[in-house]
């Protein structure tokens, strides 16, 4: 009888070690959901990813109280915005993308024309799938997002354990994940593994390293400010009276910086 209730305990025990945190699975609903905002610190820079609906929107802020946007029609312009300015420095939605240079300015790329040759290099579409993503950190729990690209030698993250972990001098309750590189023949190359650490039942942390020759290398940690259901009010301001120009493909326009006027956000959106 007590061998009996030994083994129950020792398999209980090792089913609570390997089970992810209970907030795991919370989280994973709102990061898939058509709904969600999502606040951290990368390196003291201040990052928001937002979906509503159709509509995906990011913007970063840089430290302090004021940041210079040095714009590609303006490379000696500085436009300053104070921490808490609210338009979206890149959007999607119906189809388009949307790269504000001033709250008031945007660029506009339709999606068939993601792949066109000729746009303007300057104007750096092609990160804005980088730009609009859940960074890789918290995309563990949404890898299939639709603006989270990675290479193909990337597998999907998969879980494989919980434990207590100890960063900067706090202890965090931990959910791991690894993911492996591969060669071009299909061989294992390396392991990334990733981080989700709690504290107090919240996602406070996320964390990926490289595991080579023993020992783990930090790539990337994230301080986890907020994961919301729902963008508060006033989260993105755009009041639609935004000026819409089309990205540059190569002509004339590129050349003078003169982006034709597509129209009113309200009328183009």
């Amino acid at each position: 009888m007590w061998n009996f209730l030994f083994v129950l305990m020792i398999l209980f025990s090792s089913a609570t070690v390997h089970a992810e945190q209970p907030q795991a699975q919370f989280y994973r609903q709102i990061l898939s959901s058509e709904t969600f905002y999502v606040e951290y610190d990368d390196n003291n820079v201040k990052r928001i990813v937002a979906q509503e609906n159709d509509r995906r929107m990011a913007r970063t802020n840089l430290g302090g109280t004021y940041r210079a946007i040095v714009s590609v029609l303006n490379p000696l312009g500085n436009y300053l915005a104070t921490e808490n300015e609210k338009f979206p420095e890149f959007m999607y939605a119906n189809g388009k993308y949307y790269k504000f240079i001033e709250k008031d300015f945007a660029l506009m790329l339709r999606n068939e024309q993601l792949a066109d040759e000729n746009l303007n290099p300057a104007e750096g579409w092609g990160t804005i799938y980088e730009s609009l993503s859940l960074p890789n950190e918290l995309a563990v729990l949404n890898w299939h997002d639709r603006f989270h690209k990675v290479p193909d030698a990337l597998s999907e993250p998969i879980f494989v354990a919980s434990m207590k972990k100890s960063v900067d001098g706090t202890e965090y309750d931990c959910d791991r994940y690894e993911a492996k590189i591969t060669n071009a023949d299909g061989t294992p190359a390396a392991t990334v593994v990733f981080d989700l650490c709690y504290a107090g039942g919240n996602l406070a942390l996320a964390q990926s390293a490289l595991l080579a020759n023993g020992r783990e290398y930090e790539i990337n940690r994230l301080v986890v400010k907020k994961i919301l259901p729902s963008v508060p009010s006033g989260g993105f301001k755009l009041n639609g009276n935004e000026k819409i120009h089309a990205a540059g493909t190569g002509d004339m326009n590129d050349l003078l910086e003169n982006p034709p006027f597509v129209g009113r956000l309200r009328d183009v959106l």
